[in-house]
């Protein structure tokens, strides 16, 4: 159930990191198309605002054409005139253009276009008047006050046309700069919520690299030891003695082998129960453990068998080191089940390389065979092969 949690753990993660980078993108792409909007608005206020001050402008300069021309009768003021009204229809419409999606301002631009003309048409009155009659006449005309309210009306109008687009564009830019604080502030909110998850997903992986591990240490662990003692198995004991009889044919220093059996132990089993029988052979395994050397192997051969295989030991090793197992397997305290089980002997037979065979077969048969005898001659001793008559108990 863990194990399925751990996997699992990384794929929810990824999919809310993918979830979450697709609502980054719709974010971005929806405050890209807002802040292009509000950018374009506010480029045509801005615009649109030019223009009427431009037409403004435009305005003031043909009226100070038109009135040098009639106080002075010289015909090149009017190039000025002539430059504004030749510039009046363009500028419309390019208002028209720039507030196309505004009802009401079309309609603004209707009377401001209309007001404009009419007062062009009464400057060019005056400017024939003064062509025609000369500048008493002129003058007269424009001392009414019709040119004055239709000029009143066109800064009126240019006034509310400025106000509004000025208001416009300050909302825009206003909708522009808040559109950027939204887009910035969602792009680190999910840039850390992004990062966030990556981090989990990295840590569940990591876990689930460490469970593996775990699981590839057991899984070597198992199938190099015995589960009940703790021991190497048999599968281990197997390699480890055709490497170490190679080792030993390179540099010439024998090796010792020591197989042993617990006495009676099927009857042990029969009496006291075969948890009884397997308290005591992880007894043994345990004591085994402690008795070997740094780079002895100690297995379980199988059954109630056991093999300590002693590399660089010479024969006297291996029986100084016998010895004290069998002594130490005699005094073995088992408890089991809240009190003592009763005392087991074991039986030992020993062999040397290249003294009791050639190879990891002979050596391993030759102390098989001295285990045979020990166990033949009485049980509860050491007999070393080739040694029969001098069997050690």
């Amino acid at each position: 159930m863990r194990s399925w949690l751990l996997t699992l753990k990384p794929a929810i993660g990824l999919l809310v990191l993918f979830i979450v980078l697709i609502a980054n993108a719709a974010i971005t792409y929806r405050n890209g198309v807002l802040l292009v909007e509000h950018s374009r608005n506010a480029a045509r206020a801005l615009n649109s605002s030019r223009l009427v001050v431009e037409l403004q402008g435009r305005l003031v300069d043909a009226e100070t054409s038109q009135r040098g021309f009639i106080i002075t009768g010289n015909a090149d003021y009017l190039e000025a005139y002539g430059d504004a009204l030749t510039s009046l229809t363009p500028t419309f419409m390019q208002l028209y253009e720039s507030t196309a999606e505004d009802p009401l301002w079309e309609q603004r631009l209707d009377t401001l276009q209309a007001l404009l003309f009419l007062k062009f048409r009464e400057l060019q009155t005056s400017i024939e008047l003064r062509q025609r009659s000369g500048f008493a006449a002129a003058q007269k005309l424009t001392m009414t006050n019709e040119g004055k309210r239709t000029m009143d009306r066109i800064r009126k109008l240019i006034g509310e046309f400025r106000s509004d687009e000025a208001y416009a564009f300050s909302v825009q830019e206003r909708r522009v700069k808040e559109t950027v604080t939204t887009a910035r502030a969602s792009f680190w909110a999910v840039t850390l919520v992004g990062l966030v998850l990556l981090i989990y997903v990295l840590y569940t992986l990591w876990l689930n690299l460490v469970e593996v591990r775990k699981t590839e240490s057991t899984l070597r662990r198992q199938a190099l030891r015995d589960p009940l003692t703790g021991l190497f198995n048999r599968r281990f004991f197997d390699a480890g003695l055709e490497q170490e009889i190679m080792r030993s044919r390179r540099s010439g220093n024998p090796a010792s082998l020591l197989i042993l059996d617990i006495d009676y132990f099927k009857k042990y089993n029969d009496e006291y129960g075969h948890e009884a029988g397997d308290a005591v052979l992880r007894a043994i395994g345990q004591l085994l453990q402690t008795q070997v050397r740094g780079g002895d192997v100690a297995c379980r051969f199988g059954g109630e068998e056991f093999v300590i295989l002693m590399p660089n030991a010479p024969l006297e090793s291996a029986k100084e080191r016998g010895k004290q197992i069998l002594e130490a397997i005699r005094g073995l305290e088992v408890p089991h089940q809240g009190h003592l089980l009763p005392s087991v002997t074991a039986s030992l037979g020993v062999a040397e390389f290249p003294t009791h065979g050639n190879d990891a077969d002979g050596i391993l048969e030759a102390a098989d065979n001295a285990l045979y005898i020990a166990k033949r001659t009485g049980r509860d001793r050491m007999v070393v092969s080739g040694e029969v008559e001098k069997a050690v108990a």
